[in-house]
């Protein structure tokens, strides 16, 4: 059986993201493909993914590549890594008895199985308490130096919409995100909240029919049709200054705030709409365990721990509601 389709080529996942069509296949180089880039390219439905890197390293069990086998979409890996060299964006290429075929060139595939995959999450496992290990030790170091930031002034961004004393839902491209935010429907119908969407989290309104009242991050995974509906756009500012998502906005001229705070733009948002008066503060697809942060590459999850022991009071996080109804 031959896979045909053209090749929609980046080193980085989330951009491939924004263009890639069902008649696509996603070329990567993505060591230990996360649940948020997997469920994307599943939702896009593309006709196989090869990465230049490995699915799945053994460091920890990530969740990517079972995604993307459930949903039936082939995977492979390029073991020479040479498949950036010699296939370009929009390049018409044929799978073929595990190679990747354009034209006279062959690359030779390595096509992974679930079972193989189940097996190699298997011995992952064992390594988790390495990793969780260095990862306390990374997180305590980091919150020594961010706890004091925790309370620095922050300029709050000049919205049309009001958020003291009302609740807020705030949606993050995590783990069954989509599943929970369905099942906060009756929630969000019954209680108007202000939506708020973090980078690719903001898709999520559309896919139910919502228009977010903000769109918060880095806008390095949120779609151009949701940022130009969105009613406002806020941009994460680092403490050094730096706001990465600017540039893009710019581009495509767009008004937007900015709102600058440490740590990642999740806890942002949930700092920003706890500083300006949230009665009440739903996080849907979150990130709150260890494979969540591992995933993310996020070195250290101390703005996380910092901002939920501020919030706590009015936070409720939705990850898992799903599993209840």
């Amino acid at each position: 059986m031959s896979i045909v389709g053209v090749a929609k080529v980046d080193y980085k996942t989330k951009n491939l993201i924004q263009r890639i069509t069902p008649n696509d296949i996603a070329i990567i180089d993505h060591e230990d493909l996360d649940y948020a880039c997997a469920y994307s390219l599943a939702s896009k439905k593309v006709k196989a993914v090869i990465n230049t890197s490995n699915f799945i390293s053994g460091k920890y069990p990530n969740r990517g590549p079972h995604i993307l086998l459930d949903a039936k979409i082939p995977i492979y890996e390029n073991i020479d890594h040479n498949v950036f060299k010699y296939i370009k964006e929009n390049d018409e290429i044929v799978i073929k008895e595990n190679l990747l075929i354009k034209n006279e060139l062959k690359i030779r595939l390595k096509p992974l199985t679930k079972t193989q995959c189940d097996t190699y999450q298997q011995l992952s496992q064992k390594n988790i308490q390495y990793e969780m290990s260095s990862f306390i030790d990374n997180t305590l170091e980091y919150m020594k130096k961010e706890k004091e930031q925790l309370f620095l002034p922050k300029e709050n961004p000049r919205l049309n919409v009001n958020i003291r004393n009302k609740p807020v839902v705030i949606v993050i491209r995590g783990h069954h995100y989509m599943e929970d935010l369905v099942r906060l429907k009756h929630f969000i119908s019954q209680n108007h909240p202000i939506l708020v969407g973090v980078d690719g989290g903001a898709d999520g309104f559309a896919e139910i029919n919502y228009t977010p009242d903000i769109v918060f991050g880095d806008m390095d995974s949120v779609s151009d049709d949701t940022l130009k509906n969105a009613k406002n756009i806020v941009v994460h500012g680092y403490c050094n200054g730096t706001c990465p998502g600017e540039e893009r906005l710019k581009k495509l001229n767009l008004e937007y705030e900015k709102y600058f705070c440490f740590g990642t733009s999740e806890d942002a948002a949930i700092l920003m709409t706890y500083f300006m008066g949230a009665s009440l503060i739903v996080t849907v697809g979150s990130h709150n365990n260890i494979i969540d942060f591992l995933e993310k590459n996020r070195r250290g999850m101390s703005s996380t721990i910092l901002t939920r022991m501020l919030t706590g009071s009015k936070l409720i996080d939705a990850k898992g509601f799903f599993r209840l109804c």
